[in-house]
């Protein structure tokens, strides 16, 4: 993972994400509808809206409900997750294979099979903070086109909309 943990510790942005009622089990359903289209429209088998804490990521939602292994381990420490480099450089992050990349090569996820290319763009809340990713994976080496980042972008987009409607009360 990305060795600077400072711009995921930032206290104005996990203050800005605890104001979202982030597992409302409404905006879980609306995310997990995003996260559907996503997945049938770039043809990839997984596709999901990740919020990134300072230590850790959550899985917000999934296009297959309960049925894949983020939302089965419910998230991870950031070392063993991608969506981080997405907060920490503020823009999209892709791989189309994670086991000639020296940074995820020996990732659990990686090495187990179960994710070989990854693509995430930033979940930005209405103050510009950055709450998460949403991202798209598949076990099998993807190039990602930019029409594909076009379409995770969009994605993103709506479930950022999604997130905004949802403060805490």
């Amino acid at each position: 993972m990305t060795t600077d943990t400072a711009a995921l510790a930032d206290l104005d942005r996990l203050t800005a994400m605890a104001a979202y009622d982030l597992f409302n089990p409404d905006l879980t359903a609306e995310l997990e509808e995003i996260c559907r289209d996503s997945a049938e429209r770039l043809e990839l088998p997984l596709s999901a809206v990740q919020a990134v804490l300072d230590t850790a990521t959550a899985t917000m939602a999934t296009n297959a409900g309960e049925a894949d292994f983020l939302s089965v381990i419910g998230g991870s420490p950031n070392e063993l997750s991608f969506c981080p480099h997405v907060v920490v450089d503020a823009a999209p992050y892709v791989c189309g294979d994670l086991t000639e990349d020296d940074e995820y090569r020996n990732n659990p996820a990686v090495r187990g099979g179960l994710v070989r290319a990854y693509a995430g763009v930033p979940l930005v809340l209405p103050d510009g903070h950055i709450l998460g990713s949403h991202c798209v994976m598949t076990p099998e080496r993807h190039d990602f086109t930019d029409a594909d980042l076009a379409e995770i972008s969009q994605a993103a987009a709506l479930a950022s909309d999604a997130i905004s409607r949802y403060p805490l009360r």
